[in-house]
């Protein structure tokens, strides 16, 4: 069966196998992944970096319905520089990745390319204060949801997690 999804998207059908529906299309059990990349931030179902080979891959898990996908994208060292310095920024990110790529899942809906997650990084990691406090307010209304509150749980879950 040939996945359409895009390269960013990783359907998981099992504990132990991803599909991944990157160009060259193979399967890696879980145990061939770690062997091949190391873990540089985040802890169990949190969004999480890894250096595979010379990339850092930002990789988070997105529920949709009765699917678990795992969406994973490029992002360069200063990107991983500020997700580790700055919790506020993190938990942002975390969020509205979250939301954005969950709705990209929605049939119809158009997917979430790597240009398109390169400017998602750009406005919540590197943009001014004033200006991610719009982006913010954008993405929560645009979504229905309320980006502050949860940036506030998930550093509160990680300051108690430390």
């Amino acid at each position: 069966m040939q996945s359409t999804l895009p390269p960013a998207i990783k359907p998981i059908r099992h504990k132990s196998v991803v599909i991944s529906a990157s160009h060259l299309q193979y399967f890696r059990t879980k145990k061939e992944r770690d062997m091949q990349s190391v873990h540089l931030m985040g802890e169990g179902y949190e969004p999480h970096v890894d250096q595979e080979g010379g990339k850092l891959v930002y990789s988070l898990p997105v529920d949709s319905g009765f699917i678990t996908y795992e969406f994973a994208f490029e992002i360069k060292r200063e990107d991983l520089d500020v997700l580790l310095t700055d919790n506020y920024r993190r938990a942002v990110l975390e969020i509205t990745a979250h939301t954005v790529l969950q709705h990209s899942t929605l049939k119809g809906n158009d997917r979430l390319t790597q240009r398109d997650f390169d400017n998602l990084v750009a406005d919540t990691l590197h943009s001014t204060p004033e200006f991610l406090q719009s982006f913010i307010s954008q993405i929560s209304h645009d979504h229905h949801i309320g980006i502050e509150g949860y940036a506030q749980n998930i550093m509160a879950r990680r300051s108690l997690a430390k």
